[in-house]
């Protein structure tokens, strides 16, 4: 049975009783209204008004229904096909596959369900790389590198006029492979988060040189896009082929942000009155390219900043935690010291036996 065949059943079934719905209603509506009006109206042989309005009631009612039922359909078809999709990954991981991509479009529950299906593919692709590599065996981060990586992570983050900013990393059974931290400018400020891709030596080197570069290209005065080009160009040299690094970078001034993206998959939450969206920006991993092509495809988004709109960033591991984005907009109206220790602890609490992986928490709030 075809795809379209599948999502097809639910959208006439939706649409179907839609249509009955609504031309009950308009029905009843019509009939409640020709009661009030029909003993003002003249019924004789010549005017016949109350029939006429019958006719009109039917038509319209008619009409109406159809304009629900299609929209209906239009709509549910577009959701079963989701659906379909979503059954066809879960049908792949079932068979033992890991590789499954899933259309992610929207800011619905099926959006959030295809986002949750996508993480789970990506987190048992790395699972299954990890044990391939270790002999069949489970691999872990070496504490060390955990270790490594907290030496040069802020405690406090300094503050910049006109913004909370504050940051800090969950500690779970696996990680050790996020950086964070805020350089300040006479402007601007800059709030970056690097991350690892993968788990071996060599991606832990490049996690680490990418931090290092870009903080030494911000104490320069280099722009988010002139330090990132820079960083990039540093890991394609001097990196093996295929060794790369992720960044996001927020480029805070007053009344504007730019969020810089460069490979990283993790998307800005953005929290305003009460509401929280989702804002990517597009542009390959660090270390991957020689810089033509990275340059052409860093493509910033520009946010305006009110006050009290907060900026939230997290890492892979931090996404895929159902509780994650609920407890975001729970305290997103908090001063950012509660808000950074009610959502991290909101997130312990709710992990059962303890995270899985390092939870990164990178807030900055417009006072």
């Amino acid at each position: 049975m075809s795809r379209g065949r599948r999502s097809g059943r639910l959208a006439f079934r939706m649409a179907f009783l839609a249509g009955l719905c609504t031309l009950a209603g308009m029905i009843l509506m019509v009939y409640f209204t020709i009661q009030n009006f029909a003993p003002h109206l003249a019924d004789d042989a010549e005017s016949g008004l109350v029939r006429k309005a019958w006719t009109f009631g039917a038509i319209f009612s008619l009409v109406v229904s159809a304009i629900a039922a299609v929209a209906v359909y239009l709509r549910s078809a577009n959701i079963g096909t989701r659906l379909t999709d979503l059954g066809l990954a879960v049908s792949k991981l079932g068979r033992g596959g890991t590789e499954v991509r899933v259309r992610i479009s929207g800011n619905d529950e099926v959006t959030a369900l295809g986002r949750a299906l996508q993480y789970l593919s990506s987190d048992l692709t790395q699972i299954q790389q990890e044990r391939d590599a270790g002999g069949g065996q489970l691999a872990t981060m070496d504490p060390q590198v955990r270790a490594f990586r907290d030496l040069a992570l802020d405690e406090e983050m300094e503050q910049t006029e006109g913004f909370e900013v504050d940051g800090a990393v969950c500690a779970g059974e696996r990680g050790g492979m996020d950086y964070y931290g805020c350089v300040h400018q006479d402007e601007r400020s800059l709030v970056f988060v690097v991350s690892g891709e993968g788990t071996g030596p060599i991606a832990v080197l490049a996690c680490r040189r990418a931090r290092d570069e870009l903080i030494r290209a911000f104490k320069t005065g280099a722009g988010a896009r002139k330090a990132l080009s820079h960083t990039n160009r540093v890991l394609f040299k001097q990196m093996p082929r295929g060794a790369c690094a992720k960044a996001s970078l927020l480029e805070l001034k007053e009344g504007e942000a730019k969020l810089y993206q460069a490979g990283y998959r993790a998307p800005l939450w953005i929290c305003s009155a009460g509401q929280v969206h989702e804002l990517n920006a597009d542009g390959l991993a660090l270390g991957l390219d020689e810089g033509p092509v990275f340059e052409k495809g860093l493509k910033p988004e520009k946010i305006p900043l009110e006050p009290g709109v907060r900026l939230v960033q997290t890492n892979e591991a931090g996404m895929r935690l159902q509780a994650f984005l609920d407890l975001v907009q729970t305290h997103s109206p908090k001063h950012s010291v509660p808000f950074m220790n009610l959502t991290l602890g909101g997130l312990e609490d709710d992990a059962e036996g303890g995270l899985r992986e390092d939870v990164l928490l990178l807030t900055a709030k417009r006072c």
